[in-house]
C-alpha cells in the first residue's frame, strides 16, 4: 500500500533554495573549521591504542575494556598498513557523514515535507553544536546518526511502497547492519521498526507481512551475528561491567535534552521544543502513522538504552550521544512548527524569518564561547560537557588557574604568531589543562611526545619510528634537534601532573631523566617557574624576554 504524501509535492522557490545552499555552506563551514588543528583527545584514543598492538583478525573479534568501534578501528588500521595515519583521516568518515545527514536528510523525506519545511530542518541540522561536535570526532556517532537516520526510513519505505521495494530492504539491511556493528547502541533504533509494523499486521492479521518482516529479520540478523558473536564471545565479560552499572535520573534526562536541542538556556530550549510538540501535532494531523513510528522508535530506543544501565550515562552528554539519532528527527518538527508559524507571511519574510531565528540560535548556543582562533580542544568536555557552565564539572570541580606567567607573556604576542610544543601531557581531558592555557596565550600548540627520551610509554604515545603514525599535531621530543624543530618557537615541559590533587594521577615521566638531555641540546631554559621549563628552540623565541 502507499502512503499519504501531499506535503511534499510543492516547488521549491528561489528563497528556499537559497537558504538551502546556505544551510550546507555553514554546515560544512562549522564542521571543517579548524578541524585539522584539533588535538586527538580521550577516547578518539581508543582505536590508536588498539591498532598499534593488533592485527586486523584481532580488532575484528574484540570489543576491548576501552571500547573501539570494530570496522572503524579496521579502516583506520587499513590507513595505518598501507597509507599513513593522519588526524583528517581518523575523521574523515564522521566528517562526510555529518555533512551528508545535512543533504540527505532532507531529501529521504521530500514527499513528506515541504521546500520550507526542509529548508529550515536544513539549516537546524547545520547548526546543531551537538552534530557538529560528532561530526568532527574520531568516534562513530555522526557516522551511525546518519545510518540509522537511512535505515528508519527505507524501513518504512520498504513496507508502505510497492515501487523499489528491493532497492530499500538493501538498503535498510545495510544501514541497520553497519551501524550496529559500528556501535551497539544503536540496534534498538534499527530494530523497533519490527515491533512497530509487526503489532500492526497481527491486529490486521497480515499474515504476508509478518512472513515479509521475518525474512527481512533474517536477512539483517545473519550479517550482524556473523560480525558480532566472535567479538560477543571474547569480550563478554567487559561488556557485562559496562551494562548494568549507572542509572539515568529526571536531571540527566533535562540536561541532554538541552544538549540535543544545542543550548544552555532553558527559554530557548523550552522554544525549541513547544515548535517540536507543534510540528509533530501538524504531521499527526496529515499523516499520523509517520509521528507514531518515529514516536515508538524513539521512546522506545530511549527506554532500551535507559534500562540497560550502560556505564557513565547518568551524565546527560552520555545520554544525549547514545540518543543522537532521534536529534534528526526532533529538528524536523521543530522545522515543521516554525514554518507553521509562519506560514501566514509573505515568502519573503518566511526566509528572512527563518535566517534570522537561525542566527539567534546560534548566538545564543554554545559554539561562539568556543570558536576564538586559535582553539585546538574544541571537543574537550571543557566546551562539550555541558554548555552550561555552571553544570559543568570540568570547569567547577577542575582548577581555573593558576595561569604561568609565561603563557600571559606571549598573550602580548599577535595571535597564531607562534608555535609551542607541550609536554608531557595527558589524553584523559581531566588531566589537560591545555584549553585553560590556550585560551589566555592564542597561540599554536602541538603536543610533544616523550617516548622514549624520558622512558617509554605507550598510553596515549608511540614510538618516533613507527612511520605509519603520522599525526601532525603530535612530535616527539627525540627527534627535535636545534636547528631543526619544526617551526617550533618554544618547548613547553610541565614538570608536574595537572592537577595535583585529583587522584588517579595519570602516567607521567621521569622529567629528571630528560631534562638534562633537553638542556645539553637547547641551552639553558629561556624560562623556569614551579610549574614549567622552557626552552626557545628559534630565533623568535630567543629573542623574546621573560
Amino acid at each position: 500500500m502507499s502512503a499519504v504524501r501531499t506535503a511534499g509535492t510543492a516547488r521549491w522557490s528561489a528563497g528556499w533554495i537559497v537558504i538551502a545552499v546556505l544551510a550546507v555552506a555553514v554546515g560544512v563551514f562549522l564542521r571543517c573549521w579548524q578541524l585539522g588543528d584539533q588535538i586527538l583527545l580521550d577516547d578518539e584514543w581508543h582505536a590508536i591504542h588498539k591498532l598499534l598492538h593488533a592485527d586486523a583478525a584481532d580488532i575484528a573479534t574484540h570489543l576491548g575494556l576501552a571500547d573501539y568501534s570494530i570496522p572503524l578501528t579496521l579502516y583506520q588500521r587499513f590507513l595505518y598498513t598501507h597509507f599513513s595515519l593522519t588526524e583528517m583521516g581518523l575523521r574523515l568518515p564522521m566528517l562526510l557523514a555529518g555533512i551528508g545527514l545535512i543533504v540527505l536528510a532532507p531529501a529521504l523525506l521530500r514527499r513528506e515535507a515541504t521546500p520550507a519545511v526542509r529548508a529550515i530542518w536544513m539549516l537546524l541540522l547545520a547548526l546543531s553544536p551537538f552534530m557538529i561536535y560528532h561530526s568532527r570526532t574520531a568516534r562513530p556517532y555522526a557516522l551511525t546518526t546518519l545510518l540509522v537516520f537511512v535505515a528508519i526510513v527505507a524501513f518504512r519505505e520498504w513496507w508502505l511502497r510497492d515501487a523499489a521495494r528491493m532497492r530499500w530492504a538493501v538498503t535498510y539491511v545495510f544501514c541497520a547492519f553497519l551501524s550496529g556493528w559500528l556501535h551497539l547502541i544503536t540496534l534498538p533504533f534499527t530494530l523497533l521498526p519490527f515491533i512497530f509494523f509487526g503489532i500492526a499486521a497481527l491486529l490486521r492479521r497480515d499474515w504476508r507481512g509478518i512472513g515479509r518482516l521475518l525474512l527481512l529479520g533474517l536477512a539483517v540478523t545473519i550479517p550482524l551475528l556473523l560480525a558480532l558473536l566472535p567479538a560477543l564471545r571474547n569480550d563478554w565479560a567487559a561488556l557485562s561491567a559496562k551494562a548494568g552499572s549507572d542509572s539515568l535520573t529526571l536531571e540527566t534526562l533535562y540536561r541532554a535534552a538541552l544538549l540535543a536541542f544545542g543550548s544552555a538556556n532553558a527559554i530557548v530550549a523550552a522554544v525549541l521544543a513547544l515548535l517540536t510538540l507543534a510540528g509533530a501535532a501538524v504531521w499527526w494531523r496529515r499523516e499520523r502513522g509517520f509521528v507514531a513510528y518515529i514516536a515508538v522508535i524513539v521512546l522506545g530506543a530511549g527506554a532500551a538504552i535507559a534500562l540497560s544501565h550502560p556505564a557513565w550515562v547518568q551524565h546527560p552528554g552520555t545520554y544525549a550521544r547514545y540518543m543522537q539519532p532521534a536529534i534528526p528527527f526532533l529538528l524536523l518538527f521543530a522545522a515543521q512548527g516554525f514554518a507553521s508559524a509562519i506560514q501566514r507571511f509573505n515568502e519573503r519574510l518566511q526566509g528572512n524569518a527563518a535566517i534570522v531565528a537561525a542566527g539567534a540560535l546560534f548566538v545564543t548556543g554554545p559554539i561562539p564561547g568556543y570558536s576564538y582562533d586559535p582553539n585546538q580542544f574544541m571537543g574537550h568536555p571543557y566546551f562539550q560537557f555541558d554548555y552550561d557552565a555552571a553544570h559543568n564539572p570540568y570547569r567547577t570541580q577542575l582548577p581555573d588557574g593558576p595561569v604561568s606567567p609565561f603563557y600571559r607573556r606571549l598573550a602580548r604576542e599577535p595571535a597564531q604568531s607562534l608555535l609551542l610544543i607541550e609536554a608531557p601531557w595527558s589524553l584523559e581531558t581531566n588531566h589537560d589543562p591545555q584549553p585553560l592555557y590556550q585560551r589566555v596565550h592564542r597561540q599554536y600548540v602541538r603536543i610533544g611526545l616523550t617516548s622514549p627520551l624520558c622512558g617509554v610509554r605507550d598510553y596515549g604515545d608511540y614510538a618516533p619510528s613507527d612511520n605509519g603514525m603520522q599525526l601532525s599535531n603530535f612530535v616527539h621530543l627525540d627527534t627535535l634537534v636545534p636547528l631543526d624543530a619544526g617551526g617550533a618557537d618554544f618547548l613547553v615541559m610541565h614538570l608536574h601532573a595537572w592537577p595535583p590533587n585529583l587522584p588517579p594521577a595519570p602516567q607521567w615521566p621521569d622529567l629528571a631523566a630528560c631534562l638534562p638531555q633537553l638542556e645539553q641540546r637547547f641551552g639553558a631554559p629561556a624560562y623556569r617557574d614551579d610549574e614549567v621549563e622552557v626552552f626557545a628552540l628559534s630565533p623568535a623565541g630567543r629573542a623574546m624576554q621573560f
